[in-house]
């Protein structure tokens, strides 16, 4: 007598559990390959943006100056202080290219910028300097936006001239209130770079 061990429920239950190992691994891919777009949201503070730029071709060292109504003051040997923050120090040319392992990256950009995180009600005085003259041009134009950033607005826009390495402007005065408010600009000269040379 031949015996029949042939039965398809066994081989259907397999096939039905392969079956479902396979769509709960494709769930878990699609998860992992879509992750939440909000958990790399970054979350930036600033009230104020001041941006000083000179020409790009030139290879002067151009500083900016900020003073906040309590008397702190940021610059290049000071890039933070109270609420304000300079975010790079450009020495013109100098410190344009990056040596990476894939070859050189620079970037041409003269840009220094100083970014006020809160309010500090009172009067703010920005002021550049030529620290180190290096190119031949006579006259080197340095501009000089401060931005509003929340909601964005440009408040105002200056042109300064330095000419010889030490040469200092004040681009401008701006005076805040209590709600961040600018009441008033002006161009009343100031020298900051006596609070440079005094001790840190």
């Amino acid at each position: 007598m031949k015996r029949n061990y042939h039965t398809n429920l066994s081989f259907l239950d397999l096939l039905f559990n392969t079956l479902l190992c396979f769509a709960a691994l494709f769930v878990l891919s699609f998860v992992l390959i879509n992750p939440s777009k909000k958990e790399y949201n970054a979350k930036t503070k600033a009230e104020f943006m001041i941006t000083v730029t000179w020409p790009k071709d030139l290879d002067d060292d151009v500083d900016m100056y900020v003073e906040d109504s309590q008397g702190n003051l940021v610059a290049f040997m000071r890039r933070e202080e109270g609420l304000m923050h300079l975010d790079r120090d450009d020495l013109g040319r100098s410190n344009d290219i990056v040596h990476t392992q894939f070859g050189p990256i620079e970037h041409k950009d003269n840009r220094e910028i100083v970014t006020v995180r809160g309010i500090i009600a009172g009067e703010y005085v920005v002021n550049v300097h030529m620290y180190m003259k290096r190119s031949e041009a006579i006259e080197v134009p340095v501009t000089i936006q401060l931005d509003k950033i929340n909601p964005f607005s440009t408040i105002t826009i200056k042109e300064v001239v330095l000419r010889i390495t030490g040469d200092e402007e004040t681009a401008f005065r701006f005076v805040l209130d209590n709600d961040g408010k600018v009441t008033d600009v002006n161009t009343l000269k100031k020298s900051l770079i006596q609070e440079r040379r005094s001790p840190l």
